[in-house]
């Protein structure tokens, strides 16, 4: 058998596929030539940053996956109208986790509330705004992470090591957010995890991002507690307020800063892993991702 050039075996594989490092650093430059000239464009405001790391998370991961022959949509926001559904049914997922972190930390004397302003009226307008605020940056990190990283590294090599690496990634994004300890850092790896077998089992960054954007508006607003050490939100009529040591309360970090999520979140990612209530839809094994744990990919 003739052996192939050395260019070739190190850029591609046996079968003639761009190697996984290569599809990931051409992910990265892309990503990379995009985020900044969005950036410079958007008017001043604070949700830019989110809006150009969408911009290019989207676009280095359309690129990625057309060099595996695969539809823009393999990335998980594909455009159906099971989408709505997808994200209204990640919208409760993260809310019943978030809810069960909360009450566990009231119930253990970790979180209190205190009056403050305002009318039930102001918090239901400031309840939707809160929802259009976080959704972006909830979008932009799960097509940074849980798109093309996540599902070509669950391709090459097996979905535990694909959870891992980005989930690892994860945690090092919030390193520099105020109030960070290890503890909190941890809770950040695992929320990775939960995060990262929700769009395995599922395929559908609409998942992803509403389990996703539904702990940061149930954190933030409506326990009005900060949202990985940042005072994102203030909730009318009350305001939360930690209460005991930081691994208790979770300090300024906020909920995430406190063991009990550490225990609940791991207790729910791998209830998700192992449940078959989680699965693919019709429309996302449509658009062949490289990788999915609740059905075939192709």
């Amino acid at each position: 058998m003739e052996q192939r050039p050395l260019l070739d075996r190190l850029l591609r594989t046996a079968q003639g596929r761009l190697r996984l490092g290569w599809r990931l650093a051409i992910f990265l430059v892309v990503g990379t030539v995009v985020v900044y000239p969005v950036g410079a464009v958007l008017p001043a405001w604070f949700l830019s940053g989110s809006i150009a790391l969408l911009v290019a998370a989207l676009t280095a991961g359309f690129v990625a996956l057309a060099l595996d022959g695969r539809p823009p949509g393999a990335l998980g926001f594909y455009a159906r109208p099971r989408a709505l559904v997808e994200s209204l049914l990640g919208l409760a997922l993260g809310t019943s986790v978030a809810c069960l972190v909360v009450l566990a930390l009231f119930a253990t004397g970790g979180l209190r509330w205190v009056a403050d302003d305002g009318t039930l009226a102001d918090w239901i307008w400031g309840s939707l705004g809160a929802l259009g605020v976080l959704a972006i940056p909830a979008a932009a990190e799960e097509a940074l992470l849980r798109g093309y990283p996540l599902q070509a590294l669950s391709d090459a090599w097996g979905p535990a090591a694909a959870l891992a690496v980005t989930s690892l990634l994860f945690g090092a994004m919030h390193l520099s957010n105020p109030g960070v300890t290890v503890l909190a850092t941890l809770n950040v790896v695992v929320a990775g995890l939960f995060l990262g077998v929700v769009y395995l089992k599922t395929a559908s960054l609409w998942w992803a991002t509403g389990a996703h954007l539904a702990w940061n508006w149930t954190t933030g607003y409506l326990a009005d507690t900060p949202v990985s050490g940042l005072e994102l939100l203030d909730a009318p009529l009350y305001d939360g307020v930690a209460r005991g040591p930081d691994w208790l309360g979770g300090g300024s970090f906020g909920p995430e800063g406190s063991l009990i999520s550490t225990l609940l979140i791991a207790v729910v990612a791998v209830w998700c892993w192992r449940t078959d209530w989680l699965k693919p839809s019709d429309a996302a094994l449509e658009m062949r991702p490289l990788a999915v744990l609740g059905g075939r990919s192709s």
